[in-house]
C-alpha cells in the first residue's frame, strides 16, 4: 500500500510538470508571435516558438515565468541558450542570466553572439539588450563589447573594445558608439570619447591608418568618417595633428584640416636612423 501510494504520488507531480511545461509552451509560442503590424515592423518569430529546461514555474495570474537548467529557447531561425531564464508572457519579454549564446536570423542579419546575460523584448520593433562582455558578430559587423543595444536597425555599444566592419574594413574603439545597422552593415554611427579608428591600407594607398580622436561621425552615403578633437593620425611613419580630419576608407585617404585656435595642420615624418657600419 505504502508503495502504491508513493506511485500514485509520483505520477501526480509527473503530470503537474507535464501540464506546467504545456501551459508554459504555449504562452511562449504567443509571446514571440510578432506579426508586421506596420511596414517598418519585420516578422521576426514564425508561428511556433519551444522552450525546455530541467525546471520551469508559470504563474497563470500576471504572466511571470522562470526557468533553470539548460534553458533554450527556439524560434524559426533563433537559437537563445541559457542556464537560467525568466519573462513575463504578457508584457512579451524574455531574460536570460548566467552566460549565454544567441545564434540565428536576426531582422534578416545573421547573429552568433555571446554574453553574460541578454533580454529580449518582442513589442512591434523587436529588441535585445546583451549586457558582461558581449563578443559574436552581426552581419559583417565582430562586436566586441561591455553592453550592446539594438532595438530595430539602430545600435548602441558602451565600453567599445572593438566594433568592425569587414564589409567597409574599419574598425573602431570608444567608449560609446551609437548608430543604423543596415543589410549587416554600418549605415552610420558616432563614437565619442577616446576614440581609435582603424583603417585598412589599400593597393596603391598607402598602409594601414590608425586614427585618434574625441569624437567620430560616420556615414556611408558620403563614404567617409569625420574625427575630431585632438586628431592624431599615423601612417606609415608619419604623424599628422590637426582640429579635424576626414578619412576616406575606400581609397585610404585623410583630408586634415588646422586646430581651431592656431589654425595649423602639423605632419611629423619619422625618419629611420642609419645603421652603424
Amino acid at each position: 500500500m505504502r508503495k502504491l501510494k508513493k506511485m500514485e504520488k509520483m505520477e501526480k507531480v509527473f503530470m503537474r510538470k507535464k501540464i506546467l511545461m504545456s501551459c508554459v509552451f504555449l504562452c511562449l509560442a504567443n509571446l514571440l508571435l510578432v506579426g508586421a503590424a506596420s511596414g517598418n515592423t519585420a516578422q521576426l518569430a514564425a508561428d511556433q516558438a519551444q522552450l525546455s529546461a530541467d525546471v520551469m514555474l508559470f504563474n497563470t495570474v500576471n504572466g511571470d515565468f522562470t526557468a533553470s537548467g539548460n534553458v533554450i529557447i527556439i524560434t524559426e531561425g533563433l537559437t537563445a541558450n541559457a542556464p537560467r531564464g525568466s519573462g513575463n508572457v504578457q508584457n512579451r519579454e524574455v531574460h536570460f542570466f548566467d552566460g549565454i549564446e544567441v545564434s540565428g536570423d536576426w531582422r534578416g542579419d545573421w547573429l552568433d553572439l555571446s554574453a553574460e546575460q541578454v533580454s529580449l523584448f518582442f513589442a512591434q520593433t523587436p529588441t535585445y539588450i546583451a549586457e558582461g562582455m558581449v563578443n559574436g558578430v552581426l552581419g559583417e559587423i565582430f562586436i566586441d563589447v561591455d553592453k550592446f543595444y539594438m532595438k530595430g536597425e539602430e545600435f548602441a555599444a558602451l565600453n567599445v573594445r572593438r566594433l568592425e566592419d569587414r564589409e567597409v574594413q574599419i574598425a573602431l574603439s570608444a567608449n560609446r558608439v551609437d548608430g543604423v545597422v543596415r543589410d549587416g552593415a554600418f549605415a552610420n554611427f558616432v563614437a565619442q570619447g577616446r576614440v581609435f579608428i582603424e583603417g585598412q591600407g589599400r593597393p596603391g594607398g598607402g598602409g594601414p591608418v590608425d586614427i585618434r580622436g574625441d569624437r567620430a561621425v560616420y556615414s556611408v552615403e558620403r563614404g567617409s568618417v569625420v574625427v575630431s578633437g585632438n586628431v592624431r593620425a599615423v601612417q606609415e611613419g608619419r604623424v599628422l595633428t590637426a582640429g579635424s580630419v576626414v578619412y576616406f576608407p575606400d581609397n585610404n585617404r585623410i583630408d586634415a584640416y588646422g586646430d581651431l585656435h592656431e589654425g595649423r595642420v602639423r605632419i611629423t615624418i619619422d625618419i629611420p636612423q642609419r645603421e652603424q657600419e
